[in-house]
């Protein structure tokens, strides 16, 4: 498998939050790497996770289920998820499934750390 067709995930510690960056595809073989990423972040008491998908090219119904997932992990301490740069596909993905109304969406990193 080449290294564009794969997920490629970033974070960073900001604040009392994190920014998981999510770069490429996520699909069956990706969407558990980024569940366990979102996952090793929740165990270390971090519950405020913003998702950058400006780069994210696809999601199929299995990162679709990562999302939901990490989604209900995070709000179980607390917390949530932040879903920001959403476009193309993956956001009509979200729009068509009715879960982009599960998460709060921003356009931006910055506009999803802002203090709310």
């Amino acid at each position: 498998m080449e290294d564009s067709e794969s997920v490629n995930i970033e974070s960073s510690r900001n604040g009392v939050g994190v920014v998981i960056k999510v770069v490429g595809r996520m699909d069956a073989e990706s969407a558990p790497e980024f569940e366990e990423a979102c996952k090793s972040w929740v165990d270390q008491g971090i519950y405020q996770l913003v998702i950058d998908m400006g780069e994210l090219a696809y999601v199929s119904s299995m990162g679709l289920r990562s999302f939901i997932t990490v989604g209900q992990l995070a709000q179980q301490k607390g917390g949530n998820v932040y879903l920001c740069s959403m476009r193309g596909l993956v956001r009509q993905v979200f729009e068509i499934t009715r879960l982009i109304g599960l998460f709060p969406v921003h356009n931006s990193v910055d506009s999803a750390l802002a203090p709310q």
